[in-house]
């Protein structure tokens, strides 16, 4: 598991998430299908009702991280 903080672009090690009931749904959904396609080029936005949270999900191998853009391939195999 890896987590950017994508505001200051810096790895972080624990986050709290708020989920209203329609948001985990919305979470629990998206995770499902990335799960059913695994297809590791694949990811999913969640969004809140007004659009000014975001959460983005996507499943990676580290051995398979071309597809990714840099910073995540940094994050993926260097935790920062």
């Amino acid at each position: 598991m890896r987590i950017l903080n994508a505001d200051n672009d810096s790895a972080i090690k624990d986050i709290i998430l708020y989920l209203r009931t329609e948001e985990a749904k919305q979470l629990y959904h998206s995770i499902g299908i990335l799960l059913q396609r695994n297809d590791l080029a694949e990811h999913i936005h969640i969004n809140d009702a007004d659009y000014t949270h975001e959460i983005t999900v996507l499943l990676y191998d580290e051995n398979q991280v071309k597809s990714l853009d840099e910073r995540s391939k940094k994050i993926i195999s260097e935790d920062i």
